[in-house]
């Protein structure tokens, strides 16, 4: 029987890159005849494979760009936790969107992976490039840093063997009551190979506010004049409604580029793909309206 994995390596193939001395699994799109590149960036313990439904609908249209950071989906996972920062995904997340952008670059990033693209986008406003960037989709990040006690205080050897009982805990939170239970033993099965020496340092970072803030501070400063957008399940279990509509008052996000996804949950983009394809796809198609009626 074909394995989850492999399903996804089918639809998305299976493409090794080097970056700063990694490979790293990367799903590109490329398409020659449009100038604009879209970045998927997912959050800890997530990988390239959850943007799927967004990937087949966007790539006629436009160039996409997702990649498995280091110890996610089909990239290796090394045991060396200190490949496994928020520092490092920073810099390959730099290190990929500087070879792979186009003239017009839009960022749909998830949760942890919205943290590292703020984070760029400060970058860029330093180096006077953020006019690189045509907008930013940002899904389910809080205005607080996340409280994971377990994952990241206990040795990774006692969290493999907690394993089962850190899932449970997991699912409760990531997926509501209504979620198909054959998405759940997809997922489950898929990132049942994130290593907890991975896992523990990600939830130190992702449960760090001071490093939490300052990436939502980078953002607030770089997204001043970058139109964006906020997307949240409504039954996320790890940020509340209210704390991602005080992330999106926070950065600047217009109210009517706030939207939450009904009876959806931490991941909205798979518990209901259509609305989140929806209110994408209608974003983007302002972004590039909005271009054409400058250019």
């Amino acid at each position: 029987m074909i394995s989850p994995s492999e399903i996804e390596r089918n639809e998305l193939g299976y493409r090794l890159e080097e970056v700063r001395g990694k490979h790293l699994r990367l799903v590109k799109r490329a398409n020659p005849i449009s100038d604009w590149s879209v970045f998927m960036v997912h959050g800890g313990g997530g990988r390239a494979g959850q943007f799927k439904h967004l990937i087949k609908v966007l790539e006629p249209n436009m160039t996409i760009v997702a990649v498995d950071f280091l110890g996610h989906g089909d990239s290796p996972a090394p045991n060396r936790p200190e490949l496994y920062t928020a520092d490092e995904h920073l810099s390959d997340l730099t290190v990929i969107y500087n070879s792979h952008r186009r003239l017009h670059n839009v960022f749909i990033s998830h949760c942890y992976g919205a943290i590292h693209t703020l984070r760029l986008l400060d970058t860029l406003k330093q180096e006077q490039r953020l006019t690189e960037v045509a907008g930013v989709i940002l899904l389910d990040v809080g205005i607080r840093a996340l409280s994971l006690g377990m994952l990241s205080s206990l040795p990774a050897f006692l969290l493999e063997y907690l394993r089962p009982l850190a899932r449970s805990f997991s699912n409760a939170a990531i997926f509501p009551p209504t979620t198909d239970p054959t998405l759940i033993e997809f997922e489950n099965t898929i990132t049942s190979n994130n290593r907890m020496y991975m896992m523990k340092v990600l939830a130190q970072d992702c449960g760090n506010q001071e490093l939490w803030g300052r990436g939502l501070a980078c953002g607030k400063a770089a997204m001043e004049g970058i139109p964006g957008a906020l997307l949240c399940g409504e039954e996320d279990g790890l940020f509340s409604v209210q704390s991602c509509r005080e992330t999106a008052q926070y950065l600047g996000v217009a109210s009517e580029r706030f939207h939450v996804v009904k009876g959806a949950g931490h991941l909205p983009m798979l518990d209901h793909p259509e609305e989140v394809i929806r209110i994408v796809s209608e974003f983007l198609s302002s972004l590039q309206g909005a271009q054409q009626n400058t250019s």
